[in-house]
């Protein structure tokens, strides 16, 4: 039971910061920019400070759970990310939705790869 207040309550912290960085950074001529940082951030977060949290600090797993999938769980969303490109799609901005489609899943793999290379970077000078 204290695994559900735990996820519950860093994905509040994390649906909260998503609610703000997406009135922040709203659509430009339809794109979706707050949706695709969101989850571009999401996906450095979870590789850098999850394998963080399990290669160097002695925490709980709860610590970790929450972290990963409260917060990084409910800051990022892949049913946004699908709404988004077929809003493009279906206002015949398939070029947009293209590069979208793109810059997400590029982008989301680069980030993870760049989260790792931070830890990675930082444990080699320590």
């Amino acid at each position: 039971m204290l695994d559900y207040l735990v996820i519950a309550l860093f994905a509040f912290v994390g649906g909260t910061a998503r609610y703000w960085l997406g009135v922040w950074l709203p659509a430009v001529n339809g794109f979706p920019i707050g949706t695709l940082l969101v989850n571009l951030l999401g996906c450095f977060i979870f590789s850098w400070i999850v394998k963080h949290i399990l290669n160097d600090i002695d925490i709980s797993a709860r610590l970790v759970l929450g972290v990963g999938v409260g917060f990084c769980g409910a800051l990022t969303t892949f049913s946004s990310f699908a709404l988004d490109t077929m809003k493009l799609v279906q206002a015949g901005q398939i070029g947009l939705a293209f590069l979208y489609l793109l810059l997400s899943v590029v982008g989301g793999l680069a980030m993870t790869v760049l989260g790792e290379a931070i830890y990675h970077r930082r444990a080699e000078t320590e």
